[in-house]
């Protein structure tokens, strides 16, 4: 018949092997021989404060009201269950479920299938779990697995981290690589090791090392030290990456690449600043676009304010209502724009220059359109309007049309037809030819 062993309060005792329960009121139990493990094969029960001065093996660990501390291994077989209690274990704690009202410490390692606890949780070994539902802070010193984290407060691994979902409601920081399917939390994420997650959707600010980081989410600030692969990025404030290759940049106020960048589309409220090359698919930008490389997009630039490009931008589409600069600009369809800078040249099905607008560098498309008070330099165009008021300098056109006030400082050469208002003056008389001059480029 199982035995009952009873541990009056204030006693110190030594225990060997129980086959049955162990009833401990606020004492101390040793085991017996000196060093060996105490084992208990029914229910470790303990009322108020107990301390174990060795390891415990027990099918269940019970408390209530007070703190139990293990000076060595903690197993149970089934569960530890504390209400309004502690749990210290100066060794590995082992245990397929752990309900602990208040805090929990592990010197060791933790090995459970579920783990929930009230205030916080500590553990400076490995900790591997399926589930670990924290109140307010849990903390691994070394590495963690665990296929759930649910914590209302902060998270802290120290090393290597593998987990499913990570939720938290405050914040959470990975000092070293950290795999994950989702990160939901509240507050801020760091990760100071090389990432490898899903999905992150965050309230406040995102820092990460580099890695793969699948879509973010953040309401405001996301940093990257080194080079991100990433699918789409949402962000409501700011953005700062160290290049990359990705997919949608969806940010509302400022975007900065320092690197090279690979992606599908940037969508930007405010600047986009790209230090090296930038290759994708389109670019809207309310305000300004900067870019210390090369630019190419297979469709759209569009540009609310000014586009500074040190090397070349190829795109469909060239829209910008400020100013554009660059070394050279090929677009296959379309360069609307009110100021365009280029030492190259820029080259469109159509070029638009806008009112009182300016272009520097020569200007190569089928239809060319200069609006009122515009200046220019040199234009080769299937069709070329020069509205009221215009300056260029050389002129090559099939058919040209010149407005009144302006003024071609250079040679002025048309196959078709010229059209010229009575007030147009040129320097030179215009000459009609039978081949116009091969354009830069």
């Amino acid at each position: 018949m199982p035995e009952e062993v009873k541990v009056p309060r204030g006693a110190h005792k030594h225990i060997g092997e129980v086959d049955g329960d162990l009833i401990v009121h606020d004492a101390t139990v040793r085991a017996e021989p000196p060093g060996g493990v105490i084992k208990v094969h029914g229910v470790t029960e303990c009322k108020d404060d107990c301390r174990f001065e060795s390891s415990l093996e027990t099918t269940e660990l019970r408390g209530s009201s007070g703190d139990i501390l293990v000076m060595g291994d903690l197993t149970a077989t089934r569960m530890v269950k504390l209400k309004r209690g502690r749990l210290e274990v100066e060794g590995n704690l082992v245990s397929p479920k752990i309900e602990v009202d208040k805090r929990v410490e592990v010197s060791g390692n933790l090995d459970t299938d579920q783990a929930r606890v009230g205030g916080s949780m500590t553990v400076e070994g490995n900790a591997k779990a399926t589930r670990v539902d924290v109140g307010g802070s849990f903390k691994v010193f070394s590495q963690a697995e665990i296929e759930e984290i649910d914590v209302g407060g902060s998270v802290a691994i120290e090393r290597a981290a593998k987990t499913g979902l990570i939720n938290v409601g405050g914040s959470f920081r990975g000092s070293g690589p950290v795999e994950a399917d989702k990160i939901d939390v509240g507050g801020s994420v760091r990760i100071e090791g090389k990432a490898n997650v899903n999905e992150i959707d965050v309230g406040g600010t995102v820092k990460l090392e580099g890695g793969k980081a699948g879509d973010i989410k953040v309401g405001g600030t996301l940093k990257a030290s080194r080079p991100l692969n990433f699918g789409n990025i949402r962000v409501g404030g700011s953005v700062k990456i160290s290049g990359g290759v990705g997919e949608e940049i969806d940010v509302g106020g400022t975007f900065k690449s320092e690197g090279d960048l690979e992606f599908v589309n940037i969508d930007v409220g405010g600047t986009v600043k790209i230090d090296g090359n930038a290759k994708g698919r389109n670019i809207d930008v309310g305000g300004t676009v900067s870019v210390d490389g090369d630019l190419y997009l297979s469709e759209d630039l569009r540009v609310g304010g000014k586009a500074a490009v040190e090397g070349e931008i190829k795109a469909k589409t060239v829209r910008v209502g400020g100013k554009v600069e660059a070394f050279k600009i090929e677009a296959l369809d379309e360069i609307t724009t009110n100021t365009l800078r280029t030492r190259k040249g820029a080259k469109a099905e159509e070029i638009e220059i806008g009112r009182r607008g300016e272009a520097e560098g020569p200007l190569i498309g089928k239809r060319i359109l200069i609006r009122e008070r515009a200046r220019v330099e040199d234009v080769y165009g299937g069709t070329v309007f020069l509205r009221r008021g215009c300056r260029a300098n050389n002129v090559y056109a099939e058919k040209l049309t010149v407005e009144n006030d302006c003024r071609i400082t250079g040679v002025v050469n048309y196959t078709d037809t010229l059209n010229a208002d009575r007030d147009a003056r040129f320097s030179m008389d215009p000459e009609k030819t039978e081949k116009l001059p091969a354009p830069p480029f």
